[in-house]
């Protein structure tokens, strides 16, 4: 296997500029936590003007039904526009479909672990705790209305996870809670969304006459007719006049907002890691870095009948080639995304590595972990069964 780069260094120039310039600044650093008073303050400005556009297109829907009541035109022009404002409203996060909450008296051994080691790293411990069968991650979420901390499990990820992998997926999961980022909150994350809709509405509208049957209608030798191309032209040259200011909102607040909850990712990796120690951090992210690796086997062994039991014998059992994940950190750059709010993983570990932070103990000891895989036995029993249907 050969490298690029030496075990412990990534490639930064593989990174967007942004995202290698931050790396390079903060590598090497104890992290505050990111407190940029105008970078926040011009982020929820341009959110609260993406919502003040959405809170006008409601009042003038309103506003044209009720002084048109009596007009057809009117009713249906003013019910687009209500409809695009609900279409865009803000929205509160929601867990995906398939979650499947787990009480205290059902798993009080991972509530346990998930309660003391949410105040290690200072956060509010989840008031619930959800299971899905075929996510690789976790993440700690504030959910609904309420805004309920929530945590999040992948099952295929607990699967793969030695108990200090498992202590800092906590830890840095729930550090989150207390990292400053702006894109967990409400109000920043949902006027993206609603950027993200303008956008996708109106550079893909489209204009098209068909025959009754439904089927596209083209001239064999003229092409597309010229009236059917007018349409095409008009809808999209709308779009693209009206979509633009608001492209151009939504790439300022992901810059803005990339930049704070990178380095707010950082900042609660140093966190947990105080809290459960850098090692655990480091080999939780790192099996981020490999999930393939990771999950490939595990799905085998499920193809193969194995129980859940005999694969996580095996993840325990199993030996890490140091090789291997310095090649799959490297392969993970590729491909980056310019102003994602995620670092890669890859960063976070190296970043890590490199902070010489304090070493926390608040760890998960293996008697610990085979109590939660024992009271969660049928959910990784269900997992590994839905992980053999995956070809």
């Amino acid at each position: 296997m050969t490298l690029s780069s030496p075990p412990g260094e990534v490639r930064a120039d593989l990174l967007p500029r942004d995202a290698r310039r931050r790396f390079l600044r903060l590598r090497g650093r104890r992290l505050d936590r990111p407190g940029r008073p105008a970078a926040r303050l011009a982020a929820f400005a341009l959110s609260a003007v993406v919502h003040a556009v959405t809170a006008a297109i409601l009042a003038g829907g309103v506003l044209i039904v009720v002084n048109w009541h009596g007009n057809v035109l009117g009713w249906l022009f003013g019910g687009v526009l209500v409809a695009i404002a609900i279409l865009t409203r803000p929205r509160t996060v929601r867990l995906p479909d398939g979650a499947e909450e787990v009480t205290r008296a059902e798993a009080p051994a991972l509530f346990e672990a998930a309660d003391r080691i949410s105040g290690a790293v200072g956060a509010a411990p989840p008031a619930a705790i959800y299971l899905h069968d075929r996510l690789f991650w976790c993440a700690h979420l504030r959910a609904g209305i309420r805004r309920r901390p929530v945590l999040l499990v992948g099952l295929p990820l607990l699967l793969s996870l030695t108990p200090r992998e498992r202590a800092g997926m906590l830890g840095a999961e729930l550090a989150r809670e207390v990292s400053g980022d702006p894109g967990r909150g409400l109000f920043v994350p949902s006027a993206l969304a609603t950027t993200g809709e303008w956008r996708h509405a109106l550079m893909g509208m489209r204009v098209d006459r068909y025959r009754d049957f439904g089927d596209p209608h083209l001239d064999v030798h003229s092409g597309v007719p010229a009236g059917r191309m007018a349409s095409q032209a008009i809808g999209k040259v709308t779009g693209w006049v009206l979509a633009w200011p608001l492209f151009l909102a939504e790439l300022a607040l992901r810059r803005l907002v990339s930049a704070q909850s990178q380095h707010a990712v950082y900042y609660a990796d140093q966190v947990a890691a105080r809290a459960v120690s850098s090692r655990a951090v480091v080999e939780y992210v790192d099996a981020l870095t490999m999930g393939e690796s990771r999950l490939t086997p595990v799905m085998a062994a499920a193809r193969r009948g194995e129980t859940a039991e005999e694969i996580r014998g095996a993840v325990l059992s199993r030996d890490t080639d140091p090789g291997l994940v310095a090649a799959r950190r490297e392969d993970s750059l590729a491909g980056q995304a310019a102003w994602q709010a995620e670092p890669p993983t890859a960063l976070r570990a190296v970043l890590l590595e490199s902070a010489g932070v304090d070493e926390g103990s608040v760890g998960l000891g293996s008697g610990e972990s085979d109590r939660i895989d024992a009271e969660l036995s049928r959910h990784l029993a269900r997992t590994v069964r839905e992980l053999s249907r995956i070809t």
